[in-house]
């Protein structure tokens, strides 16, 4: 079911857009190994696009001898950054949104006071950026405080403040934006360190699933089911929850494993190197004090460790496969026509990914399939996401001429 949506929502939609587009370049830079297509932040060998003339690129080998330019690396990296960097412009114009709507609907005098030093502290962390762009780590010193101050004012003030329509995800939005930011950075000045182009990859991620989040509050979207299949539903609620908390995690896994040029450690299936179960090292492996300093361009990890990453990274896929499974089955069980698609759709992905994730190890990782690959493992997540939050919010079917609201949407913040 769903009603007319509340602002903001077609500019949730285009900032999805963008999102998605962020995501798959992403994967497309560290596929092409452009990650250091840039050896600057925020500007390319000290240009706002990318050298282009015979000069300019002499120039520019000079000044950074140890990277010299290649344009087939130079152009996706910064293509890269522009759609990030509106994707940052689009979900503050969310956070300017979620604030109109607060004065449209009266809210109390110190509610409004309590969002709007919200908005404030997030002026700061945008003007803190910028100076940390320009200045250098110098200003680290007071960045994380003030990031760590902004996140625990979200959960306070919403705590204090509930209700009023989404708050807190524009809110929690507009800060995870502003941190990936400084996680780009941090992609080419540490040299492509394998914990924070990860840590990367995961806020891409987690940027996507929250505005889709956010669509789906905005849109108002919902079930209106009948009483038994309304309890039924109920009792999947954590079904749900772990199925999407074991997505996110193989997405972790993925993450881990392309940072680490993983991917072509088993060449072979269902064996690797020829063993069931071959000589792996997890602790080289996932070891998360990495040194800073080394360029991670093509990995440093032995092969051993590389192995002991991607057979993880199986047995993650494994275990999506069994989880997904069961919460497919449990959601056909309730024979209703909604849940059903919701379930198919599921299944369809997931049916999706394993083709590309087999077919990335028979065809030693062509580009075109390991994208979309990575394109899967965000539908899946927004799959999950959706369906969560269609079973937090779903509703009894009411009787003839009564109206619904949906359960906990407009509490939940």
């Amino acid at each position: 079911m769903q009603t007319k949506p509340l602002s903001g929502y077609r500019l949730v939609l285009l900032a999805i857009v963008c999102a998605a587009l962020v995501v798959v370049l992403g994967a497309f830079t560290r596929l092409v190994h452009a990650g250091l297509g840039c050896p600057d932040w925020p500007t390319c060998y000290g240009h706002l696009w990318i050298p282009t003339s015979a000069a300019d690129i002499e120039a520019a080998n000079l000044k950074f001898a140890d990277t010299p330019v290649e344009t087939d690396k130079t152009w996706p990296e910064q293509l890269h950054r522009a759609f990030a960097s509106s994707l940052g412009l689009l979900c503050l114009a969310l956070v300017v949104v979620a604030v109109r709507r607060l004065y449209r609907e009266g809210l109390q005098p110190r509610a409004a006071g309590g969002w709007v030093s919200m908005a404030v502290l997030l002026a700061f962390l945008v003007v803190a950026t910028v100076i940390r762009a320009l200045a250098g780590d110098a200003v680290d010193v007071y960045l994380w405080p003030l990031l760590a101050l902004y996140f625990l004012n979200i959960a306070r003030v919403g705590w204090q403040y509930p209700g009023h329509g989404p708050l807190k995800l524009p809110f929690l939005i507009g800060g995870l934006v502003i941190l990936q930011g400084l996680f780009g950075m941090w992609t080419v000045t540490l040299k492509l360190w394998p914990q924070v182009v990860t840590a990367h990859l995961l806020g891409g991620f987690t940027t996507l699933g929250l505005l889709w989040l956010l669509a789906q509050r905005l849109g108002r979207y919902h079930w209106a089911l009948g009483g038994g299949v309304f309890t039924a539903l109920k009792g999947l609620r954590g079904l749900a929850l772990a199925a999407m908390a074991v997505v996110f995690m193989q997405i972790a896994l993925g993450g881990w494993t392309s940072a680490n040029y993983a991917a072509l450690a088993c060449p072979d299936l269902p064996t690797c190197q020829g063993y069931w179960w071959p000589p792996a090292d997890f602790t080289r492996g996932f070891d998360l004090a990495q040194h800073v300093g080394p360029n991670y361009l093509g990995g440093l990890l032995d092969n051993e460790a590389r192995v002991a990453i991607h057979m993880s990274h199986r047995l993650g896929a494994v275990t999506v496969l069994l989880v997904l499974s069961l919460l497919i089955w449990r959601l056909w069980r309730l024979q209703e026509p909604r849940v059903r698609v919701m379930a198919g759709v599921i299944g369809g992905i997931l049916a999706l990914q394993i083709l590309l994730g087999l077919s990335n190890i028979i065809w030693a990782l062509p580009l075109s399939v390991a994208v979309a690959h990575n394109g899967g493992g965000a539908l899946l997540l927004l799959a999950l996401v959706t369906l969560n939050h269609r079973i937090f919010t779903a509703s009894t079917e009411p009787e003839p001429g009564a109206v619904v609201e949906p359960a906990n949407e407009e509490r939940s913040g």
